[in-house]
């Protein structure tokens, strides 16, 4: 259907289509100076020395993995609660992933869980920055540090987020990005890999193009695949890169107006998207927490009715079909099983309206008054 108020709108206009016009004529369309200049400005905005671009988010965690040399045996700690994107690459390399528990109000990574899942055999830990909140970095990193593990930031939802007023990304050995077209910026398909080791963003420059390393044509000292960046899908992220801020305050100003109105329907929802002090949250989303798996489902129908698409809180990835019969147990982590039946979001696009975020509260204060909670 045609959704009035479609979960993601992307902002793509007149200055991506004179870039990518810019990139046609110039006859080099592939990878080249267009994403060295995407990668240079994606460094800064993350203060890393390094960026190495790929043709998506998932190819950025393939890519970082193969990298690092996590392969069979190796265990990887990660989320249950997120896109299945964020774990099938360490199934990819045959390393196995183990499903950590969240926290019940940021719905990322709860560190105390993952230090009790850590065994002889885990490598590195996998957090996922879920709905562009900050996952609680220092204890997580500290937790890494004392047993030696890698840290893979999954920043796909956070491009822009903040921890203790540093940009995500840059904290841990490498920090991945995606840029969809749903994303806090896009280049209609494309990732980004951040880092501070000189060597490890070599080797993942390599990883991308076959596992050749510059000048060395033909010639595969590692493990790789055709993972690079177009220059045309560059020439769109320069653009979207430069009106990054604005997109940012437009979505927080968009969560501000929605929680103060939707704030009085206690008996509906119990959560609505918050910050934590240390935090700058980009708001992916803008995600609710309802009451029972009942209302949920209530109000789903009532968005969908007035035109207003919904999506859950993306997927139980123990309980998803490729990770059925593994050994994995969905009621392992229930904080997470529970949060994906009673969550559910709607559009937080920077060019949400006043009338926008009205029909969606007029809409669930209905549904409220309909089942009797309002």
């Amino acid at each position: 259907m045609g959704w009035r108020i479609p979960v993601a709108r992307p902002d793509v206009g007149p200055a991506e289509a004179a870039a990518v016009q810019e990139v046609m004529a110039s006859g080099w369309i592939t990878q080249g100076p267009r994403v060295r200049q995407f990668e240079e400005a994606f460094a800064r905005l993350c203060g890393t020395p390094h960026a190495v671009a790929t043709n998506t988010g998932t190819a950025a965690l393939h890519v970082a993995l193969l990298a690092l040399d996590l392969g069979p045996e190796a265990e990887v700690i990660t989320t249950p609660l997120s896109c299945i994107a964020s774990a099938n690459p360490i199934l990819f390399q045959g390393a196995w992933p183990v499903f950590a528990d969240v926290e019940p109000e940021t719905y990322n990574l709860d560190v105390a869980d993952v230090e009790k899942r850590i065994t002889p055999r885990t490598r590195a830990i996998l957090p996922v920055h879920l709905f562009g909140h900050p996952v609680d970095l220092d204890p997580l990193l500290e937790l890494a540090r004392l047993h030696r593990l890698s840290v893979i930031e999954d920043a796909s939802q956070a491009t822009g987020a903040l921890y203790k007023g540093r940009p995500v990304g840059g904290f841990g050995d490498v920090g991945c990005f995606s840029l969809y077209a749903n994303k806090i910026i896009t280049s209609g398909e494309g990732g980004m890999i951040v880092t501070g080791n000189a060597e490890l963003a070599r080797r993942m420059a390599a990883v991308r193009n076959f596992g050749q390393r510059p000048g060395e044509p033909f010639l595969h000292p590692l493990l790789g695949g055709n993972y690079k960046m177009t220059d045309v899908h560059a020439a769109i992220g320069c653009v979207q890169l430069d009106k990054i801020e604005g997109y940012i305050e437009r979505r927080r100003l968009n969560v501000a107006a929605l929680n103060a109105a939707l704030a009085p329907l206690t008996g509906l929802i119990e959560r609505l998207p918050s910050e934590r002090p240390w935090a700058r949250a980009v708001h992916f989303g803008y995600h609710m927490l309802f009451r029972t798996a009942d209302l949920r489902q209530r109000v789903k129908e009532a968005l969908h009715a007035a035109g207003i698409e919904t999506r859950p809180f993306f997927s139980l990835i123990t309980d998803q079909a490729p990770y059925r019969g593994r050994g994995f147990d969905p009621t392992d982590t229930p904080v997470a099983a529970d949060l994906l039946a009673r969550g559910l979001y709607v559009s937080n696009s920077p060019d949400l309206t006043v009338d926008d975020r009205s029909l969606i509260v007029d809409t669930l204060a209905a549904a409220a008054r309909a089942a009797g909670v309002a």
